[in-house]
This record gives structure tokens, sequence and C-alpha cells, in this order.
């Protein structure tokens, strides 16, 4: 069982240790992008194509 635990901890500290801010930053701006295209394809599609083809 300490073996297990030691192993799970290890692995946990050496991924942790390996994420750095930068990673973290960029993954916030990357989905802070994702989520802005996203809404204007939706506003863009309903415009374009109206409420009633999507069934709403």
């Amino acid at each position: 069982m300490d073996s297990k635990v030691g192993f799970i901890g290890g692995s946990l500290v050496a991924i942790v240790k390996s994420i750095t801010l930068h990673n973290i930053v960029e993954t916030v701006v990357y989905t802070v992008i994702g989520t802005v295209v996203s809404y204007f394809v939706s506003l863009f599609l309903r415009w374009m194509f109206g409420k009633s083809r999507f069934g709403s």
C-alpha cells in the first residue's frame, strides 16, 4: 500500500512541477478566444438562418 501511495504522490508532484505559469496563461487565453469565437459564430448563424431552423 505504501508503495502505491508513494508512486501516486511522486507522479502528482512531477506533473504539478512540470506545469508552468506560461502553460496556464496560454490555456486561459485559448479558452477565452474559443468562447468568444463560438459566441459570435452562433450569433452569425442565428442571424443568417433564423431561429426556426434550429428548432427553437
